[in-house]
């Protein structure tokens, strides 16, 4: 409204400025030719109504001009966010954002968003990569239709289903905003935010794992003596870019004799942590099992067989 008001004082400037050279021009004519009174009646009936045309047409080419500008949706809809950014995100993470559009029309307009996800490669997975959801349900689409009323705002939330890869690779995206007016005619152009989002596979890595011959993969090899503490520590490093939130776990847990600790942790980028892991039974026996750590709030799990010997 403020741009509406500030281009109508404008023009009103420019509509007055031509009017007083207009009259000027006229009056000096005048000067040139005498007049008779009743010439002079005429002359000054004639100049009224030539004024009154003048100031009609101007005010005809103002609402015009302003029609024309505020039939752009650019100049209608408000969109708090040129761009979504999620950042770095791992597989299987579920990320959410707030975006807010506003009617700054005189008019209730029906708004049509549309969430793409520009990574073809994803066009047959069953579930959304990019969609949206209104703040009263979980209710994810691509698609939506809103009635937004005049100098009205609303909000949507925009989410991220990261897709189970195993490479990293950045996920694009973009918001489609079309509209109609309460005449079920289209408004001309379309707004587009940008979404984006860096895919991120963490490591963890273990420095006593060793190949085992006879299985042919890495394992954690341990032997623990009878009459001491029957505990170990192993040291894991987190080699990724961002920190990580952990949970432990032992695989088999039917008839387990190990005791995890800590059983959840949060450990920063680039950083070591330990994982203590406790025989129960005072025993000569032999112990082989899987320690899985997982990545919480994503689908990403790292498995550590290991074999305890107890003597």
């Amino acid at each position: 409204m403020n741009q509406l008001t500030e281009s109508q004082n404008i023009l009103n400037e420019q509509q007055q400025l031509h009017f007083e050279q207009h009259e000027e021009m006229h009056k000096q004519k005048l000067l040139i030719q005498p007049l008779s009174p009743s010439n002079k009646e005429n002359r000054q009936e004639q100049f009224g109504l030539q004024k009154q045309q003048f100031l009609q047409k101007s005010n005809n080419d103002i609402y015009r001009q302003l029609k024309n500008e505020y039939s752009e949706l650019k100049n209608i809809i408000n969109v708090n966010k040129q761009s979504v950014n999620f950042g770095l995100v791992l597989p299987g993470n579920i990320c959410e954002d707030d975006i807010q559009f506003q009617n700054i029309s005189n008019e209730t307009i029906i708004i049509g968003i549309q969430v793409v996800c520009n990574n073809t490669e994803f066009d047959d997975l069953d579930e959304y990569v990019y969609s949206a959801r209104k703040l009263n349900g979980y209710d994810y689409k691509d698609r939506f239709m809103l009635a937004c009323p005049a100098q009205k705002q609303f909000n949507m939330k925009v989410a991220l289903k990261v897709p189970n890869i195993k490479d990293q690779k950045g996920l694009f995206g973009t918001i489609i905003i079309t509209a109609i007016n309460s005449n079920q005619q289209k408004i001309q152009g379309q707004i587009n935010t940008n979404i984006q989002s860096q895919v991120l596979l963490p490591l963890i890595e273990c420095s006593k794992r060793l190949m085992n011959n006879f299985y042919k993969v890495p394992i954690i090899q341990m032997a623990l003596k009878l009459g001491k503490k029957l505990d170990c520590k192993i040291q894991f490093r987190n080699n990724s870019r961002i920190g990580l939130p952990l949970e432990l776990e032992i695989l088999n847990k039917n008839n387990c004799e190990i005791i995890v600790n800590p059983q959840s942790l949060s450990v920063q980028s680039n950083s070591q942590f330990l994982v203590t892991m406790q025989v129960k039974n005072q025993q000569v026996q032999l112990i082989k099992n899987v320690l899985i750590i997982k990545v919480k709030n994503s689908n990403v799990h790292f498995s550590y067989p290991f074999i305890i010997q107890v003597y």
